[in-house]
């Protein structure tokens, strides 16, 4: 039989049909136009972009787009990632909202191809589109994963001990072009119910995924606080400090500093804002700065913002918030459960980044969240359509980012 006379196969019609498909106008124009409208499209868009077609595959796959992308995508408002349990396993959703479009955003599921070997998580952190996840009970595996492109790695185990505690801490230099995950594990000294947490018994674990290798760099002169980094900025994750009690003194709570280029700790100045010792006492990064959340009583926040770096003298007071947490939280969850018992402990409310359009994004306990206007004094209460019932936020910044690429541009 004659091979020019045969019935074509499927994949030879499909491919006939891509070969024969009309030239687009994004086809026709240069390169670095293309790129550059690609790089204004929502990151949802973008990806279905890359099943249009063979030529716009190809496109979507360009080097520089990501950085492109991510560089523009930074200064918008974030995509917003709801960590939610049910009923057994965690699940991760998000949303895509604009300020002036925000009743008609629509939450979506976010595929978690790791479900079957870590079913409940901890979400350390997002950095440059990337989140870093741990298993809730073992603290290990550990998880970096984008949850848009499903990129994902799988990161070495590191030492165990039979009773610890473990800190975490991920983020990315700009200087070093490195991404870490820092593990300070604490020990527990005691037994039972009179044991407690010995600071001054602890180890510190870096991760470069370069190298993809743990190294133990000594121990932590610091009792940091339960949680994970809540701020990174200027390649400097932040932890605060829990108050030291001992006989006839009392030390305040501060804020310590980790350097992930030359891996040191230190200490960084607080705000002048009275006493620390506060519950209700978080950290954020507000317009790229380092911003300290103090909660007065609980009659109102005020956010205290970093205006330079590292100088004691450029806090200011810049915001003060009334609290309105009665009226947003639901009344069974004002006891923290679940997800919330690690990332809140104790506290009612969250700050957790400007908006685009200048308002503070607050999530109270359980799962409320609320846009609030500084200079009108107004609270706006956001509800999307497919939203969890129960959920923690995370403030991403949705991106084709992967580890091997290398971005210029980094977001706080």
């Amino acid at each position: 039989m004659r091979l020019d006379t045969e019935i074509p196969s499927k994949k030879t019609k499909c491919k006939q049909e891509n070969d024969d498909q009309p030239t687009t106008g994004l086809d026709l124009l240069p390169r670095e136009i293309a790129l550059d409208i690609l790089s204004r499209l929502p990151i949802s868009s973008l990806l279905q972009f890359r099943f249009s077609c063979r030529s716009w595959q190809t496109l979507s796959q360009d080097s520089h787009l990501p950085q492109l992308q991510f560089s523009r995508t930074a200064k918008k408002n974030p995509c917003l990632i709801f960590h939610c349990e049910y009923p057994l396993r965690n699940q991760l959703h998000f949303v895509e909202f604009s300020d002036q479009d925000q009743e008609n955003g629509i939450v979506r599921k976010i595929q978690t191809p790791f479900c079957s070997v870590m079913p409940e998580f901890n979400v350390i952190a997002s950095c440059n589109g990337l989140l870093c996840l741990s298993d809730s009970l073992y603290s290990d595996p550990i998880y970096v994963y984008n949850p848009f492109t499903r990129e994902n790695r799988e990161l070495p185990k590191s030492r165990q001990f039979d009773d610890q505690e473990v800190v975490f801490g991920f983020g990315f230099h700009p200087v070093t072009n490195e991404y870490k995950v820092v593990k300070i594990i604490h020990y527990w000294n005691g037994y039972r119910r009179f044991r407690f947490r010995d600071h001054t018994q602890s180890e510190v674990q870096v991760l470069s995924l370069n190298t993809n290798n743990w190294r133990s760099i000594g121990k932590v002169a610091y009792p940091l606080d339960p949680r994970s980094a809540e701020a990174l900025v200027n390649g400097r994750l932040h932890w605060l400090t829990q108050p030291r009690r001992c006989p006839g003194v009392r030390h305040s709570r501060g804020i310590v500093s980790f350097d992930l280029a030359d891996e040191q700790f230190r200490e960084i100045p607080r705000p002048d804002c009275g006493s620390l010792n506060k519950t209700n006492y978080h950290l954020a990064v507000l317009g790229g700065c380092l911003s300290a959340i103090v909660c007065c009583h609980y009659e109102k926040f005020e956010i205290w913002v970093m205006k330079d770096y590292d100088v004691k003298e450029s806090w200011i007071k810049e915001f003060t918030i009334k609290d309105y947490s009665l009226q947003f939280m639901k009344p069974q969850l004002r006891r923290p459960y679940g997800i919330w018992k690690h990332s809140f402990r104790r506290r009612i409310a969250q700050v957790l980044c400007l908006l685009e359009n200048g308002n503070i994004l607050i999530e109270y306990k359980g799962g409320i969240l609320v846009s609030h206007d500084p200079i009108s004094g107004t609270f706006k209460k956001l509800v999307f359509q497919g939203m969890p019932g129960l959920f923690q936020t995370v403030v991403h910044v949705g991106s084709l980012n992967w580890i091997d690429t290398h971005l210029i541009t980094t977001t706080n």
